[in-house]
């Protein structure tokens, strides 16, 4: 409520030349933990000229590859394979109306303004946009972006339990008459902290040692339940 008054007085202080669009979020960072459970973030902002507001969170990127298994001589083996070069692995979209009524072909393609579940004729990429909205990673729905007057907005986003760590944006577009009037980006940092980002980091850097660690261990207790159990 605190950011909304704020943003009620800023608009009222903003000069004439204030850029058309103006937007931050409620938290920057978002930490990890071992009961992590999800997160809330909300993007807000004002306007100063009219027109559509489209808000886009996405990243971190990374390079996937997509294979397809075919069945020879009775095994099921890759066959084919794809790969996708900076691919977003987390994809959050919200509009202040339909998206069919703001887009502009010309403009949202560039932009890589697309709602996840974006028809396509490519097969990979098909399967890998239904493989990240299974894990929650893309969002199937649009959200919508609630106004405050006819000047001040916000959108409200939830993030998984499982969401990946890494460089987030969220964007904040605004398209007027056909054309992009105005954009904002502000980052967000996902990391670990304790004793998961520990171990996250082991696997990630050291996956040899952190293996054999796991392997020693998972061995250790096995024996140590075994001479447990004989006492009895």
């Amino acid at each position: 409520m605190r950011k909304w008054l704020l943003f009620l007085v800023m608009g009222f202080a903003m000069p004439a030349h204030a850029a058309p669009i103006i937007a931050d979020i409620s938290n920057h960072d978002i930490t990890i933990h071992t009961s992590f459970s999800g997160a809330n973030l909300m993007v807000f902002g004002a306007r100063n000229d009219p027109g559509d507001i489209v808000i886009v969170i996405r990243g971190p990127e990374r390079n996937i590859m997509v294979r397809k298994k075919e069945r020879v001589m009775g095994m099921w083996v890759n066959r084919f394979e794809e790969e996708f070069l900076g691919q977003p692995t987390f994809y959050r979209i919200a509009s202040s109306r339909a998206l069919e009524n703001v887009r502009q072909q010309r403009l949202f393609q560039p932009l890589a303004i697309l709602p996840p579940q974006e028809p396509t004729d490519n097969t990979f990429l098909t399967a890998l946009r239904k493989q990240l909205i299974e894990n929650r990673y893309y969002g199937g729905e649009v959200t919508p972006v609630e106004f405050m007057g006819s000047t001040l907005f916000k959108a409200e986003f939830t993030f998984p339990d499982n969401m990946p760590r890494g460089s987030y944006t969220a964007e904040a577009y605004l398209f007027t008459d056909g054309r992009l009037s105005g954009m904002q980006s502000t980052p967000i940092h996902v990391y670990k902290v304790g004793t998961d980002a520990a171990l996250y980091d082991a696997a990630q850097h050291h996956g040899f040692f952190y293996g054999l660690f796991s392997i020693l261990l998972a061995v250790g207790f096995g024996i140590g339940a075994n001479r447990l159990f004989k006492r009895f």
